[in-house]
């Protein structure tokens, strides 16, 4: 699969000029983050019925993981450019995406 850079490099470009929180601090962050996102996984899926959460909640804190994870790869690699980092994370996703893939079954054929 191929997972284009520019996917990535604005957000890392962003990152990189702005917010100056250390790796440790941003773990603690993503690990705040990935509660938020279980819980609104939970709601949405029925398991806390006693909950609600607005439309859209599971996307916006995927998105808020995501973000915090590429703010942490920012601060754990400052000498590279925010294109050399993106260049190199889609890659990465490529070459993971083919994995999972090759190890999956195949869905039965529709029709």
């Amino acid at each position: 699969m191929h997972c284009p850079p520019d996917a990535f490099a604005e957000a890392l470009r962003i990152f990189s000029r702005h917010e100056r929180m250390d790796p440790l601090m941003l773990l603690c962050k993503l690990t705040e983050e990935s509660g938020e996102l279980a819980e609104a996984v939970l709601v949405e899926r029925g398991y806390k019925p006693h909950k609600t959460l607005p439309e859209g909640a599971t996307l916006d804190e995927a998105a808020d993981v995501l973000l915090c994870l590429l703010l942490l790869l920012t601060r754990l690699h400052p000498e590279r450019t925010p294109e050399t980092l993106a260049a190199q994370l889609a890659e990465s996703v490529g070459r993971k995406v083919d994995r999972y893939v090759a190890r999956q079954p195949a869905l039965p054929a529709e029709g």
